[in-house]
């Protein structure tokens, strides 16, 4: 028995063990007056017997409280109709009533938990086939896209493949968002060419820079880098479209991209910058959370969930972000990688 549980049973029993104080006072006081040659022998009786019955009666109520309990959890993890009336066997059945009502209320609750996971998986069954679904035409309009080029106005390219570029970028949203949630997610750990990384998102994203006319400027090098190598490659994408998105209109819009070694925190890090409305400061801590898209007053409407997945993939991955801000006057983004 633990101490906090025999604390416990006292608080429980006080009323019991002072009116059993009080009876053996009276006894006592009794012994004194009848027999006063042997009364410190019938004191020390007296007291004995007085702490053994405290003590009987305090272990017997501390296994009753324990089978109470575990069968309370029980009835709380499943309540079926044979742990209520377990557990109304050690209760009585003064606690008849509210406990059926309660077994009730829970059971009517479990299958209500049960319908919605069903249904959840299926949902989540149905999105992840729609998505790998989707990818086929998606695929096919890339090509037409690339092999019907010069059949198409410069224009109407460049708004094509924009559209082809924004749609894919939702869809492996979803796809990623889908895999997170997942009981148990596999990553592919190997090392990654920073450079080809950056060369392929580059490339993929090459009409959208052109068609929001954002430039980049490069500083990046092959850095020694373990990581899953298409999560690196959604990662890029987010912030990079994040970057693009939230650029200064009215101003010359420029992304730096950077690679390196920081020595104070022993990590190789990839950094983007860029000259965009940055984040009010207030809203700094938030800009991984759920949902959240900040101050879009001037912007189109965003779901706030590209960075969320970054923040979840690095942290699953064990990669640190750091971040910083001058509202109206740019944002950066750093991740630092761990030395393998």
């Amino acid at each position: 028995m633990r101490p906090l549980d025999c604390l416990h049973i006292l608080q429980q029993s006080r009323q019991w063990i002072l009116l059993l104080c009080v009876n053996s006072g009276f006894f006592i006081f009794l012994a004194w007056v009848a027999y006063p040659e042997t009364f410190k022998l019938l004191v020390l009786t007296m007291l004995m017997f007085t702490f053994g019955t405290i003590l009987i009666g305090g272990l017997f109520t501390w296994k009753k409280q324990r089978k109470q309990r575990n069968l309370f959890y029980q009835f709380l993890r499943e309540p079926s109709v044979e742990h209520e009336a377990k557990l109304l066997q050690v209760l009585g059945d003064t606690h008849k009533e509210p406990l059926h009502d309660l077994a009730n209320q829970l059971r009517h609750l479990y299958d209500e938990l049960q319908e919605a996971k069903y249904q959840s998986l299926e949902y989540e069954t149905f999105i992840e086939s729609w998505v790998h679904e989707i990818k086929t035409p998606l695929s096919l309009l890339h090509f037409v896209i690339q092999n019907r080029k010069d059949e198409m106005s410069p224009l109407v390219y460049q708004r094509l493949n924009y559209a082809n570029i924004t749609i894919h970028d939702y869809v492996e949203r979803i796809l990623f968002y889908a895999k997170l949630q997942a009981v148990h997610v596999d990553y592919s750990l190997k090392k990654v060419s920073i450079v080809e990384c950056f060369e392929d998102v580059l490339l993929e994203l090459q009409s959208l820079l052109e068609e929001q006319y954002v430039s980049v400027h490069k500083e990046i090098k092959d850095v020694p880098v373990v990581f899953d190598e298409r999560a690196l490659h959604f990662i890029l994408i987010q912030l990079l479209v994040n970057a693009i998105k939230y650029r200064n209109v009215g101003t010359e819009s420029l992304i730096w991209l950077e690679t390196g070694f920081e020595h104070a925190k022993d990590s190789y890090y990839i950094k983007i910058a860029d000259n965009g409305v940055g984040v009010l400061q207030s809203d700094l801590p938030f800009i991984f959370d759920k949902g959240f898209t900040g101050d879009t007053s001037k912007q189109k409407p965003s779901t706030g969930m590209g960075l969320f997945l970054v923040k979840k993939l690095c942290d699953d991955l064990q990669v640190e972000i750091e971040v910083e801000s001058k509202y109206k006057r740019g944002f950066t983004i750093q991740l630092l990688f761990p030395k393998v």
